[in-house]
């Protein structure tokens, strides 16, 4: 059995038993849904051998198919149990299996940090995210810091950076100007992230968004976007200008969010994907985060996939 759930019903249940990741609760679907018009909020609810799951998963508009997608834009999700708990693998895969053989199209971003599914049949597509391991507190934490990163904070805060929470949305103008600048800097013609993007997930998250900004006499020269999970920190939009680096503001504010991670309870301090770019990726090791591989699966039933060929020769005929 398979019934789509209402929002309401979602976040009354994530109310409940919020999920790890944030990427995995209500607030990241209808920020999604407010900036893009194809994509609508579709938490399934599951009955596999007479147990219930909750699948949180978006449905992306197409005509006479169905077409769900768990999560767009870099975002996770996992299959929950019916006390909101993470479900294991064996459960998660029996989940997966059964909504592939039954969907047109279903595509499922496994978290990382959770149980690994396995779906036989389905195109799978590995990545790599980096976490840090906040259990055993901030100090545990901090001895697993390479020494010079650790100096290069101290340094950044006698030489007067400040790393703060910003309360006002209306200083999302500030990072995204910080943003494009650095995505000039990084060969992008447009920053990753739309601004209208971030604004809804501003104002959707309350108080599992946050903006942070490290100042340096005023001048707010780096900041970034992190997102609350039950389990997680996600720090999923950071930027730094580019004449600022020599006073290591990047240095200076991961640690500060380290330690809000901790104060906050969560076990994992998740950087994200370093796609390629080597350089991110040291950093991220000299902050002692350990590489977390994890899939993609994405099935497609034989209608579905015929009508994505004709569609492709269509597009290539115009």
């Amino acid at each position: 059995m398979i019934e789509q759930l209402s929002v309401d019903e979602w976040c009354r249940f994530d109310r409940e038993h919020p999920a790890p990741t944030f990427f995995a609760r209500p607030a990241w679907a209808l920020a999604l849904s407010d900036a893009s018009s194809t994509l609508t909020p579709a938490p399934l609810r599951v009955r596999v051998d007479n147990r219930w799951f909750m699948v949180p998963a978006m449905h992306s508009r197409t005509r006479a198919f169905l077409h769900y997608v768990a999560f767009p834009l870099g975002g996770y999700t996992c299959v929950l149990d019916e006390c909101g708990d993470p479900a294991g693998a064996e459960d998660a895969s029996r989940v997966l299996v059964w909504l592939s053989e039954r969907i047109d199209h279903f595509r499922f971003v496994a978290w990382p940090l959770g149980p690994q599914p396995r779906v036989p049949g389905a195109q799978v597509t590995s990545y790599e995210t980096a976490a840090i391991d906040c259990s055993l507190g901030f100090d545990a934490v901090l001895g697993n810091i390479r020494g010079v990163t650790r100096r290069m904070a101290g340094q950044a805060e006698r030489r007067g950076v400040i790393c703060e929470r910003s309360s006002d949305i209306a200083d999302l103008d500030d990072y995204y100007e910080i943003l494009r600048e650095a995505s000039a800097g990084w060969g992008l013609p447009k920053p990753p992230v739309t601004y209208e993007l971030l604004l809804a997930v501003l104002q959707r998250g309350g108080s599992d968004a946050e903006l942070w900004f490290a100042t340096l006499e005023g001048e707010r020269i780096a900041g970034g976007v992190v997102l609350y999970g039950a389990d997680e920190l996600f720090f999923w939009s950071a930027a730094m200008r580019r004449d600022f680096g020599r006073y290591r503001p990047s240095n200076a504010l991961n640690l500060r969010l380290l330690r809000a991670a901790c104060d906050r309870g969560v076990r994992w301090y998740n950087l994200g994907a370093s796609e390629g770019l080597s350089g991110v990726a040291r950093f991220k090791q000299d902050l002692g985060a350990e590489p977390v591989v994890y899939a993609e699966y994405s099935s497609r039933r034989a209608a579905f996939a015929v009508y994505e060929r004709m569609r492709g020769v269509f597009a290539g005929s115009a």
